[in-house]
């Protein structure tokens, strides 16, 4: 990990404010960013589906009038790509020495196997996209793109050195309430698109086997999960707490959480800064999984 890496944006905060799937919603955001910076919160993270850079409309004045918003509090936003990214945009801004992807001045991409160290000690490591379950009805380059999907170069620079905490937008198998949640809606999705979303699943799966975090945080399934699950490689025993954080735009969605970094617990909130119990959120643990 280089020098740099570590003086990333996320490596000085001792609280991180992280959001759910925003989906280029300007006004969901700046609530969010207010209630965050009400409570002294000045780095923020999405966690994939960001959407913000988007083909068909000048998406520059939204991106410009959230930065100066976010200058206005002192915050910073990243975000991890989700799948629902124009990655034909979002790749016209090169990686910067940081090994980041900035956007704006305080608006940043967070790559595929980027790590870096907070200021607790603990290692953080990011791994977004996904496969979309509607790709049959998309359309390749206008609102589907094929890099959306985890690729054996990105696993590749994920490494397999341990991460404290994994970022991305997918998530790993064998989360039992997402699974039986998923189980009751496949029958609305045609075949095809059941095994592409799978594949993409599988892939990611690998890259978090790969790091064995203590802590994932994820959005991608439009719900809010909290489980803390145990896996198995080979010989190796390791348990994850496995959050997924709800889509946002509605006051009650479970869609943002504070981090602290030196205990690694969640405080959950909605986005006018009520605070919600995390005995609502279905906290559990459960048995070994392959």
């Amino acid at each position: 990990m280089t020098e740099a890496a570590r003086r990333g944006p996320l490596s000085t905060a001792t609280r991180i404010g992280f959001l759910g799937d925003v989906h280029g919603d300007l006004q969901h955001v700046l609530v969010v960013a207010r209630t965050m910076a009400a409570l002294g919160i000045e780095q923020l993270v999405v966690l994939g589906d960001f959407g913000f850079l988007w083909p068909g409309h000048n998406w520059g004045i939204d991106v410009d009038k959230l930065s100066r918003r976010l200058a206005s509090m002192s915050q910073t936003i990243a975000f991890v790509d989700g799948n629902h990214e124009s990655f034909d945009l979002l790749y016209t801004f090169p990686l910067s020495d940081d090994g980041l992807r900035w956007i704006r001045p305080n608006i940043v991409h967070i790559p595929r196997g980027y790590r870096t160290v907070l200021a607790s000690g603990a290692t953080l490591a990011a791994l977004g996209g996904a496969n979309s379950i509607d790709i049959g009805h998309r359309v390749l380059g206008r609102s589907i793109w094929a890099e959306e999907s985890i690729t054996e170069a990105d696993l590749v620079a994920l490494g397999h050195d341990h991460a404290d905490i994994l970022l991305g937008h997918d998530a790993p198998l064998h989360v039992p309430t997402l699974d039986a949640n998923l189980t009751a809606t496949d029958r609305y999705w045609p075949v095809a698109g059941l095994k592409y979303a799978a594949a993409g699943r599988a892939m990611f799966h690998r890259g978090f086997l790969q790091v064995q975090p203590k802590l994932y945080l994820g959005g991608h399934y439009h719900q809010h999960i909290d489980e803390d699950v145990a896996y198995a490689t080979g010989h190796e025993e390791f348990r994850t707490r496995v959050v997924l954080l709800d889509q946002g735009g509605t006051r009650s969605a479970i869609s943002q959480a504070i981090l602290d970094v030196h205990t690694l617990e969640l405080e959950y909130l909605a986005r006018d800064g009520e605070s919600l119990r995390a005995e609502s959120t279905g906290h559990s643990g459960h048995e070994l999984s392959d």
